[in-house]
C-alpha cells in the first residue's frame, strides 16, 4: 500500500479547507490535510502582502514553512474587474468583507464593459526554500444580478449562514459559459474551476514527493 502524506494547508478560511477536503476525497488521494491553524495556531498566520496572487503565495508559504519547520500550502485569489481598473484585485477578500459582492454591481450600474477574471495561485513551500507554485485563471463578465444554487457547500456560493459565500462566484460567468461559478457544482469545478486546478496539481505533487518516514 502507498504511504499517506500529510499536507499542511496555511489558511484561515474553514471554506477554502472544506474544498480542499472535497478534491482529496474526490480524487482519492492518499493525503492527510492538516489544518496549519489547528495544529500551530497563530504561527501559522501570515500577511497578504505582494502585487500579485503568486507573489502573495510564494512569499505567505515560504514565511510559515520555515516558521514552523514543515512544508506548508498556501492558497489566494484575486478577482479582477477591467471598468474598475482592475480593482478589487489582490485587495479581493478586504472588498468583499466591506462591501460584498453588491458593491461591485453598484459600482458597475448601467455600465455594459463587465468584463473580469478571478485569479487564483496555491503554493507550496518547504523551510528550505523548495517552492512549488501553479496559478489558473478564470476569465469572463460580470452578471446583472446575485445569481447561485441553493443547498451548495460554502465554498461554491452564499448560504443563510454565510451570505458571503463562495466569494464573487455569484456574480462571475466564465468565458463559454452560461451559469456563475456559483450555479456550477462541485464536481464539474474540478475541472472549471479556478482554485480545483490548483489544489489538484498540489495534491498531485505531494504524493510524488518521497515517501513519509515511518516511526516504529
Amino acid at each position: 500500500m502507498s504511504s499517506v502524506h500529510e499536507l499542511v494547508f496555511a489558511t484561515s478560511n474553514p471554506a477554502k479547507l472544506a474544498q480542499m477536503a472535497y478534491v482529496i476525497e474526490t480524487s482519492r488521494a492518499r493525503v492527510t490535510l492538516i489544518a496549519a491553524s489547528e495544529r500551530y495556531g497563530d504561527q501559522a498566520a501570515y500577511a497578504e502582502q505582494g502585487a500579485t496572487p503568486s507573489a502573495i503565495v510564494q512569499r505567505a508559504a515560504l514565511e510559515v514553512a520555515r516558521r514552523l519547520g514543515v512544508a506548508v500550502l498556501v492558497e489566494d485569489t484575486t478577482f479582477h474587474v477591467e471598468a474598475l481598473g482592475g480593482a478589487p484585485g489582490v485587495h479581493a477578500g478586504k472588498y468583499l468583507k466591506e462591501h460584498g459582492r453588491a458593491g461591485i454591481l453598484h459600482s458597475l450600474r448601467g455600465n455594459p464593459h463587465r468584463v473580469a477574471r478571478i485569479a487564483s495561485a496555491a503554493c507550496w513551500a518547504t523551510p528550505d526554500g523548495d517552492n512549488q507554485t501553479w496559478v489558473t485563471i478564470l476569465r469572463g463578465v460580470i452578471t446583472m444580478q446575485e445569481e447561485w444554487i441553493e443547498g451548495a457547500p460554502e465554498w461554491v456560493g452564499p448560504s443563510a449562514s454565510n451570505p458571503l459565500g463562495g466569494g464573487y462566484n455569484a456574480i462571475f460567468i466564465p468565458t463559454h459559459e452560461k451559469r456563475t461559478m456559483a450555479q456550477i457544482t462541485p464536481r464539474e469545478a474540478l475541472m472549471r474551476g479556478y482554485r480545483e486546478p490548483n489544489f489538484s496539481a498540489a495534491l498531485h505533487f505531494v504524493q510524488s514527493l518521497p515517501a513519509p518516514r515511518v516511526t516504529l
